[in-house]
């Protein structure tokens, strides 16, 4: 195997909760839209460019979840790491420090996609 071609392994649960976030996620920034259009409600611009910058961001990694993780490798018989490639993973972890940058550039303007 060549320095290229290196594999890596996550946690399952990781990736399930991952999984998860992006869908409530998508859910909270489509609230937002939905309030924005309301006539009362005035969405700054550089806020609905945030959200929809998270909407693609979100989006993008259920992608790649779907895409890589159709049929995925386990590492072990209990199920509980996933082997996956390096293009996957740089991939996640790109999405992922976007998403954490776009979420505190989003509370900083006073929006949250967060449900509590």
């Amino acid at each position: 195997m060549s320095k290229k071609d290196w594999t890596a392994t996550i946690p399952t649960q990781e990736l399930i909760e991952i999984s998860l976030a992006s869908n409530e996620n998508l859910l909270c920034l489509k609230d937002i839209l939905e309030f924005s259009k309301l006539d009362e409600f005035d969405l700054p611009e550089n806020v609905l460019f945030l959200v929809c910058e998270l909407i693609w961001l979100d989006s993008s990694v259920l992608l790649i979840l779907r895409r890589d993780m159709t049929d995925p490798v386990f590492y072990d018989k209990e199920q509980k790491e996933v082997v996956v490639s390096e293009t996957t993973l740089k991939s996640l972890m790109t999405l992922m420090l976007a998403k954490t940058s776009a979420m505190h550039d989003l509370n900083s303007f006073g929006y949250s996609v967060s449900l509590l």
